[in-house]
């Protein structure tokens, strides 16, 4: 008797600790991946300095890590040569994030930035420092399927007069994978169905001492 108890009580074991395996797998199959998209708008202060937001990027941070940037970028920076004066003002940021979704606190988010430098009427001679908060900022998300997080960093840009400069950021993140409703109720049933062998072997045995 005892005998038989303990091998189904390995037996039971063996299975929870194989469940357990497979959901850590499963959870694991999508880490250190996030897809991020939206879009930007923005606004200056200064009137020499004019921005166009992208209406559709996208970016994923494969092995952990990405970038928005090229067609993906932030936006694009242009600067006037004319009036040629001392610059310094504010621009804001607005980034509309459309994925991943269940973003906490929203889909959405806004970023300030101090203008420094100077704007000479002379094309490619001075320019204008767009200095960012460079300390990243960390977003948490569930959709339902998936929750993870994802970081994003602006990257500090210079425009030259009469040029243009885009807007590009770091981003990092990763997300886990919750086990589907029909895998768990799967794996409930076989255990289930375990346990109960185990009660009707072990009535068994009781009935034959």
């Amino acid at each position: 008797m005892k005998s038989q108890l303990t091998s189904l009580l390995k037996s039971l074991s063996i299975a929870i600790a194989i469940v357990g395996v497979m959901m850590l797998a499963q959870g694991q199959a999508r880490a250190d991946e996030v897809t991020i998209s939206g879009f930007t708008t923005g606004a200056s202060t200064v009137g020499q300095l004019t921005f166009t937001g992208n209406s559709s990027f996208t970016n994923t941070t494969f092995l952990g890590i990405g970038a928005l940037s090229g067609a993906n970028n932030l936006g694009i920076f242009s600067l006037s040569t004319a009036p040629g004066e001392l610059l310094g003002g504010i621009f804001n940021l607005n980034i509309t994030f459309t994925s991943p979704g269940g973003i906490n606190g929203g889909q959405g988010t806004n970023y300030t930035a101090t203008i420094l430098g100077s704007v000479s009427p002379n094309i490619n001679q001075g320019g204008v420092n767009i200095n960012f908060d460079n300390t990243p900022t960390v977003f948490t998300f569930f959709d339902g399927v998936n929750n993870g997080s994802f970081s994003l960093t602006l990257a500090d840009l210079y425009v030259e007069s009469g040029q243009s400069a885009m807007l590009t950021a770091g981003t990092t993140g990763q997300q886990t994978a919750i086990p589907e409703p029909a895998t768990l109720l799967l794996i409930g049933t076989g255990l289930t169905g375990l346990a109960a062998k185990l009660r009707k072997r072990r009535r068994e045995t009781l009935a034959s001492s």
